[in-house]
């Protein structure tokens, strides 16, 4: 999908990126759903490595320009719904998100036991569950909405700034 604006496209292709990492999370769950994987192996590795930037990145920059430079904008707007709702969303998501990625961090250093890989497994999938719901409703809500909310100068600031914390 591609949008005229440039904010919108940035987004968008955050949403694409992140919708990767929780796909091979959710990919390691299936594929270990009783045994906790060996973190040895590569991919295993690759999988919670890429998970621990995705998602520190995601709770900290992407909810935060949402919050501070889109959300507010739509308020003014008139459109207050959305941002209200995507808010509680990020609040949702902030503290799973933040767990998957210390539960990953750790488990690089010291591997899965079998406790530790239950509770990653319970919480790594409540994430990948809200996290798909919740980019499919900025997909069809906020994204195509910025089409029409940014004028081109606004666009080019906001997609600077948003591409310069990245």
């Amino acid at each position: 999908m591609t949008f005229s604006r440039r904010t919108a496209q940035l987004l968008h292709e955050d949403h694409q990126q992140t919708i990767a990492v929780i796909e091979a999370l959710d990919q390691l769950i299936a594929k270990h759903r009783k045994k906790a994987p060996d973190t040895s192996d590569a991919w295993v590795r690759t999988t919670l490595t890429q998970a621990i930037g995705a998602l520190e990145e995601e709770v900290n920059l992407h909810f935060a320009f949402e919050e501070t430079e889109l959300f507010t904008r739509l308020e003014d707007m008139g459109d207050v719904g959305i941002g209200e709702h995507l808010r509680e969303e990020h609040r949702a998501l902030t503290p799973l998100g933040t767990k998957v990625a210390e539960m990953s961090r750790d488990t690089l250093e010291n591997g899965f036991t079998d406790e530790s890989w239950t509770e990653f497994r319970n919480v790594a999938g409540e994430l990948i569950e809200r996290m798909y719901a919740h980019i499919q409703k900025e997909e069809m809500a906020l994204v195509p909405a910025l089409e029409d909310l940014l004028d081109p100068e606004t666009d080019m600031e906001l997609s600077a700034a948003y591409a310069g914390n990245h």
